[in-house]
């Protein structure tokens, strides 16, 4: 994974919640991207690295790169106020499998809500450069239309190419507006009635990604043919008592911290009190590595080779403990 130092040359307010940022690299090319990948950002806050993983909205026909952040959490709020065109920042990637090359499909289908939409903008517009007269459908949903990032964009977007039909589902919307709420399986065979035929694209919060999800099942929709992209896995919480618990043994310190099975290795870190890199928390990025021994259970692999598999690296956003462990990192 490449790791360049970038330029802020361009900042846009989208929402009021929501900015764009516009970033090249101090030197040299930015490296070769995927629409719908992501990169992670490194910062500051109170003298104290941080670092965050966002999906790119731009795509590979740009000549920068852009991240469009909502202001929720702390390194995404400090990005809000610390960065201004012509700062420089750090940046690892671009990562991730969340796209039309890795998962191709002719006629796809983008569900999205709120920031969720950031990949799915990069792979339209990047799709759309490929195949002008692709038949895509997009169905976006929002709190109320001041909340609809790339809403003139989009628009745009759609009345020049007629093969796109998007539809924006408003929970706060006037009376006139056709989709008020939130999406219902009615309001999926009116705008996507073909929606068998069709890969999905799925991005967004976590509840509304697994009612999505739920309510594709319901409609028989074949799982291999839902693809998700999401950050910010819930960790699990920790137990009132220690009594079905392991050991955590920290190898520098000698530590131990009481880790639930179930529970992340990332999220006992926390739990106690100890501070560990980690951007994506969703076993994309790679930011999180560490080397464990003792018995564990992997739900994500990427960025890992047949090496660090064989030496015990683990995703610490992504590996549960099966007994007592030890871990460095």
């Amino acid at each position: 994974m490449t790791s360049l130092t970038l330029t802020c040359i361009g900042r846009q307010q989208n929402t009021h919640d929501v900015v764009s940022w516009q970033l090249v690299p101090v030197a040299g090319r930015l490296p070769p991207v995927l629409a719908g990948q992501c990169i992670t950002l490194h910062t500051e806050i109170d003298g104290k690295p941080h670092c965050r993983a966002y999906t790119l909205s731009s795509n590979p026909q740009d000549a920068c790169w852009q991240v469009t952040i909502k202001d929720v959490g702390r390194v995404s709020r400090h990005l809000h106020q610390t960065l201004h065109v012509g700062d420089e920042i750090r940046a690892d990637g671009p990562f991730g499998d969340f796209n039309l090359t890795a998962l191709p499909c002719a006629r796809p289908l983008f569900l999205s809500a709120g920031s969720g939409i950031t990949p799915m903008w990069a792979m339209l517009r990047d799709e759309l450069a490929k195949r002008p007269d692709a038949d895509i459908r997009f169905i976006h949903s929002a709190r109320s239309p001041a909340d609809v990032i790339f809403a003139e964009e989009l628009t745009a977007l759609a009345a020049a190419h007629t093969g796109v039909r998007h539809a924006l589902i408003l929970e706060e919307a006037p009376t006139a507006h056709p989709w008020i709420g939130r999406l219902t399986p009615a309001m999926l065979a009116e705008l996507a009635p073909d929606l068998h035929d069709r890969h999905v694209y799925l991005c967004g919060p976590a509840p509304y990604m697994a009612a999505a999800s739920s309510m594709l099942a319901e409609q028989g929709l074949p799982p291999e043919q839902l693809h998700q992209e999401s950050f910010g896995l819930p960790p699990a919480e920790p137990a009132a008592t220690t009594s079905n618990h392991f050991w955590l043994t920290l190898k520098k310190s000698g530590k131990k911290v009481t880790i639930l099975p179930g529970q992340t290795l990332l999220a006992a870190l926390e739990a106690a009190g100890e501070t560990m890199m980690a951007a994506c928390r969703a076993g994309i990025c790679g930011s999180c590595r560490c080397t464990t021994e003792g018995e564990i259970e992997r739900q994500s692999v990427m960025t890992l080779s047949a090496q660090d598999l064989e030496s015990g690296v683990v995703l610490a956003c992504s590996c549960t403990a099966k007994g007592d462990i030890s871990l460095d990192y």
